[in-house]
């Protein structure tokens, strides 16, 4: 999914989850749990089509950073005005960590400036391999290339109802 999905759902997992406690770090491993669950539905990334290595890995080509960079902005625009409408900038909210929590494994695992040398450590390379997976799982069957459609729907039918959750008063 979109970091901007991420962030959204993550968000709202972690404000359901403040509802049985108040512990930001539960928010923060709820948001994580949430990215998690969400890369196993059919998603679009970004760009339909991009590069990839031999060994499966996205090559980032200048589009695609362009779009992963303004996917996070408006994730960051996103949270920030929630944030302030629900918590008015509580460093103990939970929306705050749960949102943290959605965005932290695609930024961990995938940000091109620390990845790879990252993916050198036993853990992070462990976690890669199991990020990736995720992915596939769904890949195998619906190629983005073909159902790009249903990746887009995907996002859609998860994030508004998390949006209503958030927004409600």
């Amino acid at each position: 999914m979109i970091a901007t999905s991420h962030v959204i759902i993550g968000g709202a997992v972690g404000v359901a989850v403040g509802a049985v406690s108040q512990n930001p770090a539960l928010g923060l491993a709820t948001g994580i749990a949430s990215h998690l669950v969400c890369d196993l539905l059919p998603h679009l990334d970004g760009p339909i089509n991009p590069p990839l290595s031999p060994d499966g890995e996205i090559q980032w080509s200048k589009g695609l950073l362009t779009f992963a960079i303004a996917d996070s902005l408006l994730a960051f625009l996103i949270v920030l005005v929630i944030w302030h409408y629900r918590d008015n900038f509580n460093f103990f909210s939970m929306f705050a960590w749960g949102a943290g929590g959605g965005y932290l494994p695609d930024l961990v695992d995938n940000l091109p400036l620390w990845a790879k040398k990252l993916h050198q450590f036993s853990l992070f390379k462990q976690f890669h391999t199991l990020h990736l997976a995720i992915h596939e799982t769904w890949r195998a069957h619906f190629p983005m290339s073909r159902f790009w459609p249903l990746g887009i729907a995907t996002q859609v039918v998860t994030v508004l109802p998390c949006l209503w959750y958030l927004l409600r008063k």
